[in-house]
């Protein structure tokens, strides 16, 4: 079956208000939306042979029924590489691990930055798609080295997330239930690169998605369009061992203060910017920084069999 190239999104909320304003989002960008209030209901699409192909499943956590513990449970059983995106008004460390664990690729907090998740829903839809049409051929990879090297002006991120995750799933350092949760930690960590090294963006210029003007997408184009930041490298190094496998990201920035980099938090995960380093050093089994603070070393160490 040929797959449409408009993205299906399922939505599960029981705030109606809450469901319709994800909704309405996910329409203004052109999305196929199939809203739920019940899980059991959404899960019954899903399960429909004749029913569409969902690209993505959206779900808040806290529900009376069948919460989101239990819909991503569901979805992985029915679809192991279907990406599941949770909702929550109650983030903490806690959730956020357990949310991690089972597979979800991405766990917002709750008022929604509606600018960030129809964000992460792009890349997680495009991901979802082209990752799976690269895994066939790649069985038995062994060993692998690749370098990129890029310009601010030329840094394609969802690209370059798809050449750094397709090794992952064939050489067992990922399953389809989980290579989405390592695949967005890559794309945070290349943001990070490119926007708050080379391009030198605050995040605190975020806004939301209905808001009249977004100065912080406006200031990072106009800032690749500068010859002083566009020009500035981006160094991208993957190295696959069998036993494991290493992304290091460099980039031609000023670096940061690696001294302030605290330990996970509940604070960090339910800020709506900055929880990228958050995201990353809970999914990787090592990360570190070189000392001026312009290169992430971003580890996943292969899981002996007990």
């Amino acid at each position: 079956m040929i797959r449409s190239t408009v993205p299906h999104v399922m939505v599960i909320d029981d705030d109606q208000a809450v469901l319709s304003m994800v909704c309405d989002a996910l329409l203004h960008h052109g999305m196929a939306v199939h809203p739920f209030s019940e899980g059991r209901k959404a899960m019954s699409l899903l399960e429909n042979p004749k029913g569409p192909q969902v690209d993505l499943v959206i779900s808040d956590i806290n529900m009376d029924g069948m919460d989101g513990f239990d819909v991503i449970h569901k979805v992985k059983s029915i679809h192991p590489s279907l990406p599941v995106v949770l909702m929550t008004g109650q983030a903490s460390l806690e959730y956020a691990i357990r949310a991690m664990r089972m597979g979800a690729a991405n766990l917002f907090q709750k008022p929604l930055t509606l600018r960030e998740l129809i964000d992460s829903v792009f890349h997680l839809v495009g991901l979802h798609r082209e990752i799976r049409l690269a895994e066939a051929g790649l069985k038995g990879l062994a060993r692998e080295t690749r370098c990129f090297m890029f310009r601010s002006d030329e840094l394609d991120i969802p690209s370059t997330v798809m050449h750094l995750t397709d090794r992952l799933v064939p050489m067992g350092f990922a399953t389809p239930t989980n290579v989405d949760v390592i695949a967005m930690a890559y794309h945070e960590a290349l943001v990070n690169a490119l926007e708050h090294g080379n391009l030198e963006v605050d995040s605190a210029l975020k806004r939301d998605l209905f808001s009249a003007k977004d100065a912080y997408s406006n200031l990072v184009l106009e800032r690749r369009m500068d010859p002083e930041y566009a020009s500035r490298p981006i160094e991208v190094l993957m190295e696959a061992t069998p036993l494991r496998y290493e992304v290091v990201i460099t980039d031609g920035g000023k670096g940061f203060n690696t001294r302030k980099v605290s330990r996970i938090s509940d604070e960090t995960l339910t800020r709506q910017c900055g929880r990228g380093l958050a995201m990353i050093r809970m999914v990787m089994d090592e990360v570190d920084h070189n000392p001026k603070g312009n290169q992430i070393r971003m580890v996943l160490l292969k899981k002996r069999a007990k």
